[in-house]
């Protein structure tokens, strides 16, 4: 799951295959010390040349959740010259498996995905960078000499390619110790480690959750009878309890927020026809509300591509196609289609799954999903009407109990359409759009764009929140 992203880091092959054996292992923690989850790692070499393995396995509870179970395994043999021979990667996740096995055959890496017990035959081109593990801390375990950036090659097993991941590495700004790491796929950030060294050795990664953090301890020492793992154990869900009280009448009017934050990462707020974001001091002020940004019109070539399908938004899709054309054929504006069309998608998921990133093919036919879900969906259909549509990905204010914690912000997912001249957000999830709705990363429906807002919102410095009561002369 989103919370539990891995450590984006690289073993490239050459320096596999010259390096000595290695075996570490880690103890995974919650933001209190609980012990949720532990990895080892070993390096070593083989009749032919070298493997490096990877093994974790987690359990804990999300407070409003069902209880999660995960093992994972990542496999990458070499031969002598350092050159990729078998790669294989295997997650189970309450016992539904995905898994990936691939073996060299020329230029090609040949083998077969399994996803929930359905096997696809995949043929993928060797990748021009080293094939990485995106999950390995042995890599770092000596402190770097420096700054340093990289790119790995990471199997998707979704689109069975393989896509460049980004890694950087440098020393943490101000007056903090340590490095920070960040991982992105496609320009879109997705993790950041806090890196510990002592002694130049790496003792501790953290990774800052909305609310938490996670921890990654290195534990030489083998496994403990009392460490076994609990599903039972209970973690946060992610949130950010603002402690202001907003009332149902500010969050429909304005509210200004101050924040800051992203001393080691670059970002700039997205805007949208609700939001505006500027830059003040080392920090940034937004505002919120029906009319508060710049509303700028698509360009054509943009228009043309936020109403394309997608791998996530299959906006061609018969069934996307046939309810667009009902609601053309009745309502008389965008805005009254894109209505229409969310009532449509509210009432075909009825059932409220919150695990997993669906497609909006695979919701709509499953009848399932939480927001992210409703979000492609509605984007899907909003698209098939001939819509400019973007699916946004950030926070909004949930002010009754609502897993496990109450008036606070939580990560969300909901729709912007171009309609009738303006950029409008359409929320089916929740009762509308209203001034609580923070957008963090907007997107064509891609799962990265979701793990780029979550992390992002963890790195959010809250410093104010306010009410801005409108004057005829506001800008």
């Amino acid at each position: 799951m989103a919370a539990l992203i891995a450590l984006m880091l690289c073993t490239t092959a050459s320096a596999a295959a010259q390096a000595t054996a290695t075996d570490v292992r880690f103890t995974l923690h919650d933001e209190s010390g609980q012990l949720i989850g532990q990895q080892s790692e070993r390096t070593g070499a083989t009749a032919g040349g070298q493997e490096i393995l990877r093994q974790g396995e987690s359990a804990f509870t999300v407070s409003g959740h069902d209880a999660t179970e995960i093992d994972e395994l990542w496999r990458l043999a070499l031969d002598a010259d350092g050159a990729p021979q078998r790669w294989q990667w295997r997650r189970r996740v309450n016992g539904k498996l995905l898994s990936v096995e691939l073996d060299r055959d020329g230029a090609l890496l040949k083998g077969q995905v399994t996803n929930d017990g359905r096997r696809h035959p995949v043929a993928a081109a060797m990748p021009a960078l080293p094939i990485g593990d995106p999950e390995a801390l042995e890599p770092l375990l000596d402190e770097p000499a420096g700054p340093k950036s990289w790119s790995i090659a990471e199997f998707d097993p979704i689109r069975l390619q393989f896509r460049a991941v980004e890694m950087r590495v440098a020393p943490r700004g101000g007056t903090e110790h340590g490095y920070v790491l960040t991982s992105a796929l496609g320009g879109r950030l997705q993790s950041v480690r806090w890196l510990s060294y002592e002694d130049g050795k790496l003792v501790e990664a953290k990774q800052p959750l909305l609310g938490s953090s996670r921890s990654w301890r290195r534990d030489d020492g083998p496994p403990e009878s009392e460490k076994l793992l609990s599903r039972g154990r209970i973690v946060a869900h992610e949130q950010h309890k603002p402690g202001v009280h907003i009332t149902q009448r500010a969050a429909m009017a304005q509210i200004r927020y101050a924040f800051g934050g992203f001393a080691d990462i670059p970002f700039a707020f997205p805007e949208t026809g609700e939001q505006r974001a500027r830059r003040e001091g080392d920090g940034w002020q937004v505002d919120i509300c029906s009319d508060c940004g710049p509303n700028a019109a698509p360009t054509a070539e943009e228009a043309a591509r936020w109403t394309l399908p997608t791998s996530w938004v299959q906006s061609d899709d018969a069934a996307f196609r046939d309810k667009a054309a009902q609601a053309r054929r009745i309502a008389q504006t965008d805005e009254a289609v894109m209505i229409r069309l969310g009532a449509t998608a509210r009432a075909r998921l009825p059932r409220i799954e919150f695990e997993g990133y669906l497609s909006a093919r695979t919701a709509w036919r499953r009848h399932a999903g939480d927001c992210t879900e409703d979000a492609l969906v509605l984007a899907a259909l909003g698209r098939a009407a001939g819509i400019p549509a973007r699916v946004v990905h950030g926070l909004v204010f949930s002010p009754g109990r609502y897993h496990g914690a109450s008036n606070a912000y939580m990560p969300h997912s909901w729709v912007i359409a171009f309609v009738d001249g303006r950029w409008k957000s359409f929320d089916i999830s929740l009762n509308g759009f209203d001034a609580t709705h923070i957008a963090l990363s907007l997107s064509d429906g891609e799962p990265e764009a979701m793990v780029e807002a979550r992390q992002v919102a963890a790195l959010l410095e809250w410093r104010a929140i306010s009410e801005v009561r409108k004057r005829p002369d506001d800008p």
